[in-house]
């Protein structure tokens, strides 16, 4: 995938439309908004793998406030938009931006949002096994951003770590994860639009 288009989800209160009174997302954290609408983008791009990456522009500074999702092509982004745009999270929690191109001579950073695991309890065979509170704590101490997601085949809970990181110009296209993140064995990075 080369990121040559993008999409802002952007999480603010809905305004009520004259016609009917949506729910207002004044109140609901917005990290808990980003996780919902998180699940729904993640089941949009497990039907189209490879197609989609997410990216946590300006998260320093207004974390969890918006959702970008980049794709090689306009039309992606319109099938993206149809899939998900009458599910109640989209709908009333979500402000959908006008897709945009990245400029065809961008020349800014660009960054690297990765998938950072956290292996599960049960993966820890050894007694005196202790990566898994390693990792929980480089997360905690690095304030790593996490969405709180649910495996739909376990019902599980479980925390979708986001590292991110300043990485170069890639010279190769990505390919994505099915939360449209990079992982350690396909790494990519996005523009980094303001």
């Amino acid at each position: 995938m080369n990121p040559r288009h993008y999409l802002d989800f952007i999480i603010e209160p809905k305004v009520d439309d004259g016609d009917r009174t949506q729910r207002r997302a004044a109140g609901v954290p917005a990290a808990v908004v980003a996780g919902a609408a998180l699940r729904v983008l993640h089941g949009a791009f497990k039907e189209r793998p490879g197609r989609y990456a997410l990216a946590l522009p300006r998260y320093a500074d207004r974390p969890f406030s918006t959702l970008r999702v980049f794709a090689g092509e306009r039309d992606d982004l319109d099938e993206l938009v149809q899939a998900v745009e009458s599910h109640p999270v989209i709908r009333d929690y979500i402000q959908l931006g006008y897709p945009r191109k990245v400029p065809v001579d961008y020349d800014g950073t660009w960054t690297e949002f990765r998938r950072y695991r956290i292996p599960a309890r049960r993966s820890c065979r050894k007694p005196d096994d202790d990566l898994r509170e390693r990792r929980m704590q480089r997360a905690q101490t690095e304030r790593l951003p996490f969405f709180i997601m649910h495996s739909q085949s376990t019902g599980q809970q479980f925390g979708l770590y986001v590292e991110i990181r300043p990485a170069a110009r890639p010279s190769s296209d990505g390919i994505p994860d099915s939360y449209g993140l990079s992982v350690t064995t396909r790494p990519f990075a996005l523009p980094d639009l303001r």
